[in-house]
């Protein structure tokens, strides 16, 4: 049996830098690849090429991380960052930064019978009117694999490799090949 290879393609991370409250106007005007417009959403959009991250920045002091292939590309951009709003004059001290979501794309080397799927395990959703690929999840988990008929897959919902390598073990043990 083929072993199932796996991508991870966005890691998703929550930075809170304690007690401070954040001048987005200066924030934006003085980091390049920044925008703001307050009118339109609440906080500023920053993106970074090295490593490829980007940001929502908001006055709480809290943001978002998106983009980074690893999480220490993510750490790395969120270090940065800090270090750029201290070189601003913010007193931002370490910030807590907590991963919330890491996206894989897998292949699984073989074909899935989906409607076959969706009628033998109670927690596999299908419904191809409206997406064609089958939600596969577990109770106990927050983390899902859409499948798809040619062997594709997403894992989403883990926050921590081992959880998207934990996902993907599962479906090759429980779901049964076609026979071609």
């Amino acid at each position: 049996m083929v072993e199932a290879e796996y991508e991870i393609n966005n890691v998703v991370l929550t930075v809170s830098y304690e007690d401070l409250e954040l001048d987005l106007e200066k924030i934006a005007s003085n980091l390049d690849e920044a925008r703001y417009d307050p009118e339109v959403f609440p906080g500023v959009a920053y993106r970074t090429s090295k490593p490829k991250a980007s940001f929502l920045i908001f006055a709480s002091g809290e943001a978002n991380c998106v983009g980074a292939k690893t999480v220490e590309g993510a750490e790395k951009a969120i270090e940065d960052l800090t270090e750029e709003l201290q070189d601003l004059g913010f007193d931002v001290g370490e910030p807590e930064i907590e991963v919330q979501n890491m996206v894989a794309s897998v292949d699984f080397h073989r074909r899935f019978d989906l409607e076959e799927i969706a009628r033998n395990y109670h927690y596999a959703e299908y419904n191809p009117e409206v997406f064609p690929g089958l939600v596969f999840r577990w109770e106990g988990t927050n983390v899902a694999i859409l499948l798809f008929v040619e062997g594709e897959g997403v894992c989403v919902g883990a926050k921590k490799k081992e959880k998207i390598e934990e996902a993907i073990n599962r479906i090759e043990e429980t779901v049964e090949p076609i026979n071609s």
